[in-house]
């Protein structure tokens, strides 16, 4: 893929109408809407984000058996679950899709919608994600779904993440902004979510486990999730593994966790 090679990074819900022209867009809600959402596409069942949790139950509504998942607990309603990737890996239905509605970061992925290539992505997939934005797009933007106006410290942690591992395959970043936030955000301890406004929601909310679970699973997936036509799935593996043709030297900068650290990113 010839040209230069740019990247952006950004946040919250409205921005995305900004971007509309990129070849790819990527969505990142660590906690929790990106997370569930991949971990949903890894256990097989079909993930649908929705901007609200009413247009989350009317969708929910056309499929028949899907399953309703909110993160605001003030409107959850009957048997919907939380936005929660335990929740989920504890679910004995194997197929049902779900249907997520997040606070932020689900009305960030429908607002990206109508994009050439809206992916989504967290810790659990980011080197994927990287090698497939090198290998078949030139202008990206990567997003943060922000909350309250607060530009969250976990969401600049993997969208800072991202932008390295861009970076490493060639990639140079727009503006001056977008390579200081890589270089402030990209190697630092994830640890440091724990202390955050988002961490401490889920502390307030009982799903500890749900922290205790983003930091277990660090690059633990090959997985590459797109958004189109209103559903979440997985890059087929033809498309995933095609050659890239680039010649950069790929490397990843590692943050210091007690994790593994995952293998460096393959073109």
């Amino acid at each position: 893929m010839g040209g230069r090679k740019t990247f952006k990074i950004d946040a919250f819900p409205g921005s995305a109408f900004r971007y509309l022209d990129r070849d790819a867009i990527v969505c990142v809600d660590v906690i929790c809407a990106s997370t569930t959402l991949v971990t949903a596409v890894d256990l097989g069942r079909r993930a649908i984000p929705a901007a609200s949790p009413q247009a989350a139950r009317e969708l929910a509504a056309g499929l028949g058996d899907a399953i309703v998942a909110v993160e605001d607990r003030a409107v959850r309603e009957g048997a919907e679950i939380p936005a929660s990737p335990v929740a989920l890996e504890r679910l004995t239905d194997a197929e049902s899709p779900v249907v997520l509605a997040g606070r932020w970061g689900t009305e960030l992925m429908v607002n990206a919608a109508p994009a050439r290539a809206v992916y989504v992505a967290c810790f659990r997939n980011i080197r994927a994600t990287v090698r497939h934005l090198a290998r078949h797009h030139q202008r990206v933007v990567i997003l943060g779904a922000g909350a309250d106006g607060d530009f969250r410290c976990e969401d600049q942690m993997a969208t800072a993440r991202i932008g390295a591992g861009l970076m490493n395959l060639g990639f140079t970043s727009e503006e001056p902004s977008t390579a200081g936030l890589v270089e402030r955000w990209a190697e630092i301890d994830l640890s440091v979510m724990t202390w955050g406004k988002s961490a401490a929601e889920l502390k307030r909310e009982g799903q500890d486990e749900d922290l205790d679970f983003i930091l277990r699973h660090l690059d633990d997936l090959d997985l590459v999730c797109r958004y189109q036509d209103g559903a979440i799935s997985a890059v087929s593996t033809e498309e995933a593994a095609r050659p890239a043709r680039s010649t950069v030297t790929p490397g990843l900068p590692m943050a210091a966790t007690s994790a593994s650290p995952a293998p460096p990113v393959a073109p």
